[in-house]
């Protein structure tokens, strides 16, 4: 069986292939203008590896793409989806329900102007009369969002239906129009707005990407397998049955629950997961091998009361700005939040970009070689970097370019540090005993300098590191998520039959789904969960089991011991998760070698950082065995990436291609 993972980041895409026991990673420039390409791109280099003489070949052979996609990450954070009408409760036109007197998504995802307050038994002349302002001011998608709609969504359902008929489907005028209750159940009025939003938003960019690329690949290259896009629960699911909000945040998603499968593996409990990109730097954290869930949450600073796994990030990658501070920064310096992607890319790329950035910074001061960046499939100018680094940093500051480059590096290092020590503050935990997973196309450079500051004293590299979230979604699974208000304030046998009653819907639906998509639903499993609020308020949420709902008894006990003894509660909504397993990648352990590890040693280099002597010994990373060991100061070069060990460290290769680093 042949499966492919393609996870598209902000400055590289890439992509694991695994065919029985092998396993082949590949990594390709990322194109913005068009996410399809380098989606093809990456089938090209896997087809070239695995010995296919073209893509058409390599599909033949292919039982299963998972793909997981920035589009509407990128849409939401750049702000440019279409413009955007709102209908609301009356009286809520400027707090959208959040509590606040004004809404965070006003003026961000959409203008006050557009957004019209009504009742749920408005005329329907006086509807019309609204949504006709609205297509005059150039709105191009309509949001309906009334309050407790979730209890009865009728009033959203027939302002759909006097839009529908007025501007339908075959005329060029129609215009789409999304109900909140037609993107969630949930109790939370605000949750449903701001998720209806944030779907409207994104939804053209990403159905055009997704509808092209499923296109050539069926139609162009004749593929007949199963193609699957990731999601935000950490699963995959069909294209027909995502919707546009499922997608966000799904490549870094995939990166926890990656990190959660391995720690399970190795049998490590506390994590503090660190992903360091072109682009972005992301840290989450894992207790007891499960990734730490937070309700509420946000999705770029838009508050949302739902579940998602703990992630933390700072605007800062391989394609950071560098720049003199003027006296703004105490050390001389700032980083980011720009970053030159891609394209043009580092100065140091040759393809035309001219400003100092942080591989810039690596490459002048040793840290990353240019003759072998991506293996040596990417070129590199060492001059470039150097002057570009030495005129627009070290001069301005006074500085040698060694210094110049000291300072850059060191600044990179405490930024990720701070978000990893933020974190501990955030979750009121102490960090200082967790283990650090660094992956990530530059997480293997940031990881011991930020472990070090920040208190951590253990790190693993892992060997497929550098794509960790396309090694995340290999491990995924077909997953649903669905969602049922039930408002039960009074927990009887018959409150319990209606629970029941709404799972077993819920699951019939999801049989349903997968039918579809063309799955076919055998081997399902489900998991149950409730949202109780006590004294009015959300914000408990809890697994159930079958044991749990046979009695009104069993289950006001059961919920009851989760509150500490409180019995005072209402059951507000029922949700089930359906998965379905997948292929997975394999897990291989190779016998373990000597210590020695002079048979992978390349020579050595002057460095900028972590060394006393400014002198780093090289190594060959794929040439590493299990069991062989070195000290700091090293740099380990990948194909795929580079592995840095400051002095103070030393790194022991596990039966799994992975590097365990710890502090002396």
């Amino acid at each position: 069986m042949l499966t492919v993972d393609i996870d598209v980041g902000g400055t590289l895409t890439d992509g694991i292939f695994t065919r029985g026991e092998e396993v082949i990673c590949v990594k390709v420039d990322t194109t913005a203008h068009d996410l399809t390409v380098c989606l093809f791109d990456c089938l090209a280099q896997g087809a070239e590896k695995l010995g296919y003489a073209d893509v058409d070949l390599l599909l033949n052979s292919v039982d299963l793409i998972r793909w997981s996609t920035t589009i509407t990450s990128n849409v939401l954070a750049e702000q440019r989806g279409p413009r955007l009408g709102l209908i609301v409760s009356r009286g809520h036109e400027s707090d959208l329900y959040s509590g606040q007197a004004k809404s965070v998504l006003l003026d961000r995802l959409i203008f006050p102007a557009n957004i019209i307050g009504m009742d749920t038994t408005t005329a329907d002349s006086e509807v019309m009369t609204s949504v006709r302002g609205l297509l005059e001011t150039g709105v191009r998608r309509i949001c309906v969002s009334f309050k407790d709609a979730e209890r009865d969504p009728s009033a959203e359902i027939r302002v759909k239906r006097i839009i529908g008929e007025q501007y339908p489907d075959h005329f060029l005028g129609s215009v789409p129009v999304l109900a909140g209750s037609d993107i969630s159940r949930g109790s939370n009025d605000m949750t449903r707005t701001c998720c209806s939003l944030i779907n409207a938003y994104t939804h053209g960019a990403l159905a055009a990407a997704l509808f092209k690329a499923e296109d050539e690949l069926r139609e162009t290259h004749k593929y007949a397998g199963t193609f699957l896009i990731s999601h935000i629960n950490g699963g995959v699911a069909g294209i027909a049955k995502t919707k546009a909000i499922d997608t966000m945040e799904s490549g870094p998603i995939l990166g926890i629950h990656g990190s959660s499968h391995v720690a399970k593996a190795l049998g490590i409990q506390d994590v503090v997961a660190l992903d360091v990109g072109g682009t972005t730097a992301k840290v989450s954290v894992l207790e007891n091998g499960e990734p730490i869930f937070r309700k509420p949450s946000d999705l770029f600073g838009i508050p949302v009361d739902i579940s998602l796994p703990y992630l933390r990030s700072v605007a800062l990658g391989g394609g950071s700005y560098v720049k003199p501070a003027n006296g703004s920064s105490p050390t001389g310096v700032t980083l980011g939040p720009e970053s030159m992607g891609s394209y043009p890319g580092p100065a140091c790329y040759g393809l035309g970009g001219d400003q100092a950035t942080l591989t810039d910074a690596f490459v002048a001061g040793g840290l990353i070689n240019p003759e072998y960046f991506l293996g040596g499939a990417k070129s590199i100018d060492h001059g470039i970097a150097c002057n570009t680094m030495e005129m627009q940093i070290a001069k301005p500051l006074g500085l040698s370019l060694m210094e110049g480059c000291r300072t850059v590096i060191q600044l990179a290092f405490q930024s990720v540090a701070d978000v990893i020590s933020h974190a501990g503050l955030e979750l009121h935990k102490t960090l200082g005993s967790h283990t650090l997973f660094a992956y990530g196309g530059n997480g293997g450079l940031f990881a011991c300098g930020a472990a070090e500051i920040a208190g951590l004293r253990e790190v693993y590299f892992f060997n497929f590191g550098p794509v960790f979230s396309a090694f995340g979604s290999s491990v995924s699974d077909i997953s649903h998520v669905y969602e049922r208000p039930l408002y039960l304030e009074k927990l009887d046998e018959a409150g319990v039959q209606n629970i029941r009653g709404a799972i077993e819907e819920m699951k019939k639906e999801g049989r349903k789904d997968l039918l579809g998509e063309g799955i076919e639903p055998a081997g399902l499993t489900y998991a149950a969960e409730l949202d109780v609020s006590v004294a009015g308020k959300n914000g408990h949420s809890f697994m159930v089991g079958d044991t749990s709902l046979q009695s009104a008894r069993e289950l006001s006990a059961f919920i009851s011991s989760k509150l500490g003894g409180s019995s005072n509660f209402s059951i507000d909504v029922a949700r089930v998760q359906l998965k379905k397993s997948m292929a997975k990648h394999p897990n291989i352990k190779r016998t373990i070698q000597g210590a020695d590890a002079g048979h992978a040693r390349k020579g050595a280099r002057g460095v900028a950082w972590g060394s006393a002597k400014g002198e780093a010994a090289i190594y060959e990373w794929e040439a590493l065995q299990p069991g062989n060991r070195l000290k700091g100061c090293a740099i380990l070069e990948g194909i795929h990436s580079t592995y840095f060990i400051p002095e103070g460290w030393s790194i022991e290769m596990d039966g799994y291609g992975n590097g365990v680093v710890r502090k002396s």
